[in-house]
């Protein structure tokens, strides 16, 4: 990755929603130079979303534990849940690690009861954030 590109991936995490125009003249690039960038980052994967973090929600980090081998189930259940921010499998602790985003405390209780069939979790809960990102 060259300087260019990392110049861009800096600009584009302080401010998602600047245009082509724009985040050139910070890259000194034209837009059209810089759309292609982008383009080019996305279709390698080193660009993975545009979006948003909503701060009117509450952040839980879930640790799951399987129980047994039911990776394909669970990863299934965790890419369909809406209120599922992020999930990755893990080496160490646990088995996946889980952030959790809901409007209130019915939203965590509800999802720790579906996680049951699974095994066993760890929850922490954001008390406040320091720096916001994707």
């Amino acid at each position: 990755m060259d300087r260019t590109n990392r110049q861009i991936l800096a600009q584009l995490s302080r401010d998602g929603r600047l245009g082509w125009q724009e985040l050139g003249r910070r890259v000194h690039l034209t837009g059209q130079a810089v759309a292609a960038r982008v383009q080019q980052l996305t279709e390698e994967g080193t660009i993975l979303q545009f979006g948003i973090v909503r701060g009117d929600l509450r952040r839980h980090f879930i640790t799951v534990f399987l129980d047994g081998p039911r990776f394909e189930a669970i990863e299934t259940f965790l890419a369909q849940h809406p209120d599922v921010e992020s999930a990755s499998k893990v080496a160490g602790e646990g088995c996946y690690h889980v952030v959790l985003a809901c409007a209130d405390e019915a939203g965590l209780e509800a999802f720790t009861g579906q996680l049951q069939p699974y095994g066993r979790y760890r929850v922490a809960s954001e008390l406040r954030r320091i720096r916001h990102g994707l």
